[in-house]
């Protein structure tokens, strides 16, 4: 499910049916939990069953285990084992959601409620696609893996797995650029637009900033394109005036 560039831009939850509100936090309500809980929590929505078995020490049990094994584990059972890990899952839940989210052990599932009435469950089933949702309202590629047990043919299986294996691969060997970390674009878009400031821009959501960013860089490249064009003219006498507000 893909969310529309309204919704993702919207400061308002984007109600997910027999799910909940999805919400995109507000900068002052990432700066209230920390920086690093709240990057915590986004590694958490992106894990992996390779990084859950690193992250409690068991990485050389998830080597040992057969493709069959590891096709047969859910992440979700596996979260909500036991209490301590349940309860951390739902308290990352409980910031990306609007409703209150709780743990029900007899269903087995995570139960959303409002003030009146339950609104809906997040399963093991549905647990991936909460995750890719709330991916999306903050501005961050999933990192979920397609589910390969209901792949049929054995040569689409060995490619689908292969697949996988390269960007895994990929993602190891890419190094985080400290340019791109969240405090440096507050700093850069406050300093840098005309109406947002170092008070005031804690007040967009955290997709809001990433946009801003995402316009700010674009026009100012088309600021020194439509200068240069207008100084000394180009090759084949045309200039995309509209290029500023392309759909990006």
């Amino acid at each position: 499910m893909k969310l529309s560039y309204f919704d993702l831009l919207s400061p308002e939850p984007v109600h997910i049916k027999n799910v909940g509100g999805i919400i995109s936090p507000r900068l002052r309500d990432i700066s209230a939990i920390g920086y690093d809980t709240y990057q915590f929590y986004q590694q958490l929505l992106l894990m992996d069953l390779k990084k859950y078995f690193s992250v409690i020490g068991r990485e050389e049990d998830y080597d040992l285990l057969s493709n069959e094994e590891k096709s047969n584990l859910n992440l979700f059972d596996l979260w909500t084992a036991n209490e301590q890990s349940s309860d951390l899952l739902k308290k990352v839940l409980n910031f990306f959601i609007e409703e209150d989210v709780s743990y029900s052990k007899q269903k087995k599932c995570f139960t959303i409620q409002n003030e009146n009435e339950n609104v809906g469950v997040i399963t093991k089933e549905s647990y991936p696609q909460v995750c890719d949702l709330i991916c999306q309202r903050v501005c961050i590629q999933s990192n979920q893996e397609e589910d390969l047990s209901k792949v049929k043919s054995k040569k689409a299986l060995e490619i689908a797995k292969k697949l996988q294996k390269g960007r895994a691969e990929n993602k190891s060997q890419a190094k985080a650029d400290k340019n791109m970390e969240l405090g440096n674009i507050i700093s850069a878009v406050a300093n840098k637009s005309q109406s947002l400031n170092i008070l005031n821009i804690w007040d967009l959501t955290v997709y809001q900033l990433w946009d801003c960013f995402s316009r700010l860089s674009n026009n100012a490249i088309y600021d020194i394109q439509a200068m240069a064009v207008a100084t000394w003219g180009n090759k084949d006498n045309h200039f995309d005036a509209a290029a500023w507000f392309n759909n990006m």
